[in-house]
């Protein structure tokens, strides 16, 4: 009986012992512990969002989501990271010694989660799962991402940007618009064994994915093809150091397309080296990134005689009918020299832009003063950036009114110099010719559509500036300068037979940085234009930068591009032709529908 007691005693002493031992530990380590066995026995897992879409205008999907397997390890769980390393690295394509020190490291720091590989092919995944279950390599798993998708290849690619690695806009609309796209992350938290498999669901610890809004451009996806077709094939045979070309919708100032060359894929947008690459090799991708048609400004040259000359149209200041005594083709005004490329010793205004006359439009300049003509630039929408709503849009250029030279000015303005622009300023600009002298925003998105199907955002109907012309000033110059532009003057290679098309030539001298005198031998050729003359539905501008082959006179290198590109959209839009064959064989000129 003694010896019972005894036994008792001491098992009596060492549970006492316990308890005081574990009272201890709960006061003064529990929190602790219990944080860490909440660690241990639950696993948390993010749910992504699927990232929104981006359509074109009927509905075409320009970008996408799909959701593609990523292999991920939990490092505290690897018992063997070279058993580990060696079992995966052949079948993912990773070098073997590098991922077992990559996975020592993991575990040494106690991380719960790291990559092994993203974005695994569908062969990949599969032999990695098999190796995962022949090996019992528990760590490893499986996680299925939405990953970014481009259906349309290179189509649009300057408009819609690129996403990084995590799908995170880094350009174009992508950029722009992230916070619409990208939605919200959901969670789950689930209880686990000591493998970290799932057990059972933790309730109330559940928060879906919230997906990304649905982005609607206006952008079509087949003008935007052919305006990159048509585009490619001037850089191919002009040879210039890039080429950007924008049409509108000059009812509605939607733009149908935007393109620049060089391009780029927007899915494969920063090569897996770029980090690696030396500055220059970098400097190369950046500047294939640049949507230029809204980031780049450069002095328009001819393309600008319209806006000063309807100006002064409009306010009285000249006819189109009157006649201005050229007596070229060089003319001094005061110390300015104004050159024109022909001999004219007198011409009417309409033919002051039909046939491009720099010394005209010097005398139109000196009979405005130099406040109408700031105050004309300035009405047009130069110097401000037009509201498209796309990254990096740059303002252009229009010197402070105190730095204007009474010398120099007022014939350097009306003929496009000491003033640069952007394209998408040009075509904006040109729309007031179009429909009834209203200046409208430009709008490259239509609408926003929640993942509910709601609407969030309705952008379709057309934002007006402000007027600039009067209605009959506009149409009046538009049917007879512009028109007269192309059916007799500097733009006849953008001649249709069955549309009457507008327009305006532009021959521009490259401009030297920091902005002293011009570069030898370089020019800015281009052409805006648009059709049909009588009720005129889009309008189109190609500029090719700097062209070293085959000519660089804007009536050369941008009106045949201009030219195929009305041809197409107004068949593809279904615009009733406007001209018909003359009845007079002998007669090369067309004769307007009845």
């Amino acid at each position: 009986m003694r010896g019972s007691g005894l036994i008792f005693l001491a098992v009596g002493l060492l549970l006492a012992g316990g308890a005081a031992r574990l009272a201890y530990i709960q006061a003064t380590r529990g929190p602790e512990l219990r944080r860490q066995a909440e660690r241990q026995q639950t696993a948390t897992r993010v749910i992504p969002a699927r990232r929104g879409e981006i359509l074109d205008t009927r509905g075409r999907v320009l970008a996408g989501t799909v959701r593609r397997p990523s292999v991920f390890v939990d490092p505290v769980l690897v018992d063997d990271p070279r058993f580990v390393a060696y079992s995966l690295a052949p079948l993912l394509g990773l070098n073997a010694g590098e991922l077992e020190q990559n996975l020592r490291a993991w575990r040494a720091e106690g991380s719960r989660f790291a990559w092994l590989k993203r974005r695994v092919t569908e062969a990949e995944r599969e032999a990695v799962e098999k190796a995962v279950q022949a090996r019992r390599l528990r760590a490893v798993e499986i996680q299925w991402e939405p990953t970014r998708v481009y259906p349309q290849g290179r189509v649009a690619a300057h408009v819609l940007g690129f996403v990084g690695v995590d799908a995170q806009g880094l350009a174009g609309i992508e950029a722009e618009y992230e916070a619409v796209l990208k939605g919200v992350p959901g969670q789950a938290t689930a209880v686990v064994d000591v493998g970290r498999r799932p057990v059972r669901q933790r309730a109330g610890d559940f928060r879906p994915a919230v997906d990304g809004a649905t982005l609607i451009l206006t952008i079509d996806a087949y003008i935007q093809q052919v305006v990159q077709e048509v585009l490619g094939r001037a850089y191919e045979k002009h040879q210039p150091e890039w080429a950007v070309a924008v049409v509108l919708d000059v009812q509605s100032g939607e733009v149908l397309a935007m393109a620049g060359v060089p391009d780029f894929d927007p899915a494969q947008a920063i090569p897996p080296e770029f980090n690696q690459l030396d500055p220059s090799r970098r400097e190369v991708f950046e500047a294939r990134w640049r949507n230029r048609c809204v980031t780049d400004s450069f002095e328009p040259g001819s393309v600008f005689k319209p806006f000063i000359a309807s100006c002064a149209l409009d306010e009285g200041l000249v006819r189109l009918d009157e006649v201005f005594a050229i007596n070229g083709p060089v003319r001094n005004f005061g110390r300015r020299t104004i050159r024109d490329t022909h001999p004219y010793d007198s011409l009417a205004l309409h033919e002051v832009i039909s046939k491009s006359s720099n010394i005209g439009m010097g005398l139109v300049g000196a009979r405005c003063g130099m406040e109408r003509l700031n105050r004309y630039v300035r009405a047009f929408g130069f110097g401000d950036i037009t509201g498209i709503g796309l990254p990096g849009e740059h303002p252009g250029l229009v010197q402070d009114f105190s730095r204007w030279n009474p010398l120099y000015s007022p014939q350097s303005i009306p003929i496009g110099q000491e003033i640069a622009v952007t394209p998408i300023q040009i075509v904006t600009a040109f729309g007031v010719f179009c429909n009834g002298g209203i200046l409208l925003r430009p709008r490259i998105v239509r609408g926003i559509i929640g993942p509910d199907g709601q609407t969030l955002t309705d952008c379709s109907r057309p934002v007006a500036i402000r007027r600039v012309l009067d209605e009959q000033t506009a149409e009046r110059f538009r049917k007879l300068a512009l028109v007269e532009t192309v059916s007799s003057g500097t733009g006849k290679n953008a001649q249709l037979e069955e549309y009457q098309v507008f327009g305006k030539t532009g021959t521009s001298q490259v401009a030297r940085a920091g902005g002293h005198g011009y570069v030898p031998g370089q020019y800015v050729g281009s052409f805006v234009g648009g059709a049909p003359s009588d009720h005129p539905r889009v309008a189109a501008l190609v500029s090719i930068y700097k062209p070293t082959k085959e000519g660089y006179y804007g009536g050369v290198v941008a009106a045949p591009a201009v030219k195929e590109i009305l041809a197409e959209t107004l068949a593809y839009m279904q615009v009733p032709p406007e001209l018909t064959a003359s009845k007079d064989a002998n007669s090369s000129s067309p004769a307007r529908r009845r």
